[in-house]
């Protein structure tokens, strides 16, 4: 049994409180960041890393007792499940491809689920708020590892991170033919208004790689331009 996808109007009140809140609440919480020491910086990801991994885990039996769990939208294979899973994780486990996964795949992801909301599974109960909780732990998470837990995008991450997900495309599709789902929008695009989805299936899997790709570029451009200017007086390449 499948459930129908609902969405959200862009620039409707409520879009609109959604993305102050946001907001409010991300940027409060790195600025509250800077004011801590290193313990204290260490209680507060910790912290951070308890509610993300719970709120991944608590969703499914929360979703199961509310409608009924179901295989074809309940599964985190979208590349923002992926990355929710791993914003909790990575405060615990940290790792350099854990972040740059979190990194490229989490913030472009988590600021198209803002902008032009999808709500796989409904908004019934309090599946609206996990679902903010879910996309604006992403962001959280890889700023805050950015900025505080000593992590940065290496040189040319971004088109090998790029590459490497390509990887997902064949897995995470295979299984969609198998049970008739559609994770990561590869056998049909999402129902909501985005310039970057363009046409239906196979089309609109090349306008998604597109904005993949540029995205990824755009989010390792701030380090991209750091490192050319450390190449330039080191005399070294960069990439």
């Amino acid at each position: 049994m499948t459930f129908p996808h609902e969405i959200l109007e862009p620039l409707s009140a409520i879009w609109w409180q959604t993305i102050v809140w946001l907001t409010v609440i991300i940027g409060g919480i790195l600025l509250l960041a800077k004011k801590l020491n290193k313990d204290q910086l260490e209680l507060l990801a910790k912290v951070i890393g308890v509610i993300l991994i719970a709120r991944s885990i608590l969703v499914h039996p929360y979703v199961a007792n509310l409608k009924g769990w179901d295989i074809y939208n309940n599964l985190p294979l979208h590349l923002c499940g992926l990355s929710a899973i791993i914003s909790g994780i990575i405060m615990f486990y940290r790792k350099q491809w854990m972040y740059e996964c979190l990194y490229y795949w989490g913030i472009p992801g988590a600021f198209h689920a803002f902008l032009t909301p999808e709500f796989t599974q409904g908004t019934e109960g309090l599946l609206f708020l996990e679902y903010y909780i879910a996309h604006g732990g992403i962001i959280l998470s890889a700023l805050f590892c950015t900025l505080y837990l000593g992590f940065s995008p290496r040189k040319g991450s971004w088109w090998r991170i790029f590459l490497w997900s390509q990887l997902l495309l064949p897995i995470v599709g295979g299984f969609n033919w198998l049970i008739d789902a559609n994770y990561m929008f590869i056998c049909a695009p999402p129902i909501v208004d985005n310039p970057f989805v363009i046409g239906d299936f196979p089309e609109h899997l090349i306008g998604l790689e597109i904005a993949g790709l540029l995205h990824f570029a755009i989010v390792y451009l701030p380090f991209g331009l750091k490192y050319r200017r450390t190449s330039k007086t080191s005399g070294t390449p960069a990439i």
